[in-house]
């Protein structure tokens, strides 16, 4: 609707100014309504495929009529005329800017040619020899002008796709990280209890069942996990999906108890911030618990026990997990043959959030994983 009430204003404009002077030749007018009309239609989204192809349409008709004229001028082409470069330009500038590089450059050529030759229509008679070849020559600067526009527009839009393209690719890897961060809690959890199962399944059936079932609502969080990615990962590519927040501050104690019952007894959870924390820290902070937590699980000896705090420090919140081994036995789980992601992707969450993360061996063996959020 927008292209053709444009198209009708710039009919009525234009029929306007021919009714005020001596109609020109068909040969200028008729051009000139058409390539209009054709600057209005390319504005329309299923038609802009076709922008090239319109304007290299637009290019041969204005320049077969405007040769045809020459042969026999008549009226100078007046309104007509600037109507006709005006649209010529904007076609131009349209093509530049969508159409693809081998289509625009034949298209341009030949709308370029057919705009030079307009000024030849501005005067009576039409001029000859080197003040024609002036005169086509001054108004190609147009050509000029709407060539830069369109490769400015064209790199704008570059820009801009690419900006979208980066913003998804980041969004892809903080899921990737997400899903590091909560399936990789829940199936070492599984690891564990499925071991523990194995052991208790001749001395305590019960025990053992009990295990199991801890290893399907492991599995079953671990499966949440993933469909919500899976999720995310359609609505970056457009498609609808139903917003389902993180866990944050408040799934803490769920998640303690559950590394408790794991194995981990001794786990301590203390959470005392004075005032309310903000969603994408309080995001973090859950994902820095349970990447630590599964790290404990991994690697700390079996019997350690684990004090988690949040707490205000002098208007910061700070979150610190810290493992503290009661004997020299092995591992828990085997060591991993690389070195994970996940410390290091949750450094680079806490440092785009103004924040510092730090993790290392403390006195005693300890291990301690702590971020500072102002």
């Amino acid at each position: 609707m927008r292209f053709l009430a444009g198209g009708l204003v710039a009919a009525g404009a234009f029929a306007l100014a021919l009714a005020l002077r001596p109609l020109p030749s068909p040969l200028v007018v008729v051009p000139a309504m058409l390539t209009a009309t054709a600057m209005s239609l390319v504005w329309w989204p299923r038609a802009r495929p076709r922008t090239a192809a319109i304007t290299a349409g637009a290019g041969v008709l204005g320049a077969t009529c405007t040769l045809v004229w020459l042969a026999d001028p008549g009226v100078a082409g007046g309104p007509s005329t600037y109507v006709h470069t005006v649209a010529v330009l904007t076609l131009i500038t349209l093509t530049v800017r969508w159409a693809a590089v081998r289509q625009a450059v034949p298209a341009v050529g030949v709308a370029a040619i057919s705009e030079a030759l307009l000024a030849m229509q501005i005067t009576q008679p039409p001029p000859s020899g080197f003040d024609a070849v002036a005169l086509t020559l001054f108004w190609s600067v147009g050509t000029a002008g709407a060539v830069g526009l369109g490769a400015y527009l064209r790199t704008l839009d570059r820009r801009r796709v690419d900006a979208v393209r980066q913003a998804r690719r980041t969004q892809r890897v903080q899921l990737a990280r997400d899903l590091h961060d909560f399936v990789a809690h829940d199936v070492s959890a599984m690891v564990l209890q499925a071991q523990a199962a194995q052991i208790l399944l001749d001395r305590d059936p019960s025990e053992a069942a009990a295990a199991l079932r801890a290893i399907e609502e492991d599995g079953a969080r671990a499966l949440a996990s993933m469909d919500r990615t899976v999720r995310m990962l359609r609505e970056l590519e457009g498609e609808s999906a139903s917003a389902e927040p993180l866990p944050g501050l408040d799934g803490l104690p769920d998640l303690v108890r559950r590394f408790a019952d794991a194995g981990f007894p001794g786990t301590e959870l203390r959470i005392e911030p004075s005032g309310p924390v903000p969603r994408e820290v309080a995001t973090t902070i859950y994902r820095i618990v349970v990447e630590a937590l599964t790290n404990v699980r991994k690697h700390a000896p079996a019997g350690s026990s684990v004090a988690i705090q949040v707490t205000d420090e002098t208007g910061a919140v700070v979150v610190t997990v810290a493992d503290h081994a009661r004997d020299q036995a092995p591992p828990r789980l085997p060591s991993a043959e690389r070195t994970g992601v996940g410390l290091a992707g949750l450094a680079e969450r806490v440092q785009a959030l103004g924040g510092e993360f730090t993790s290392g061996r403390a006195a005693g063996g300890s291990w301690v994983v702590k971020a500072v959020f102002p």
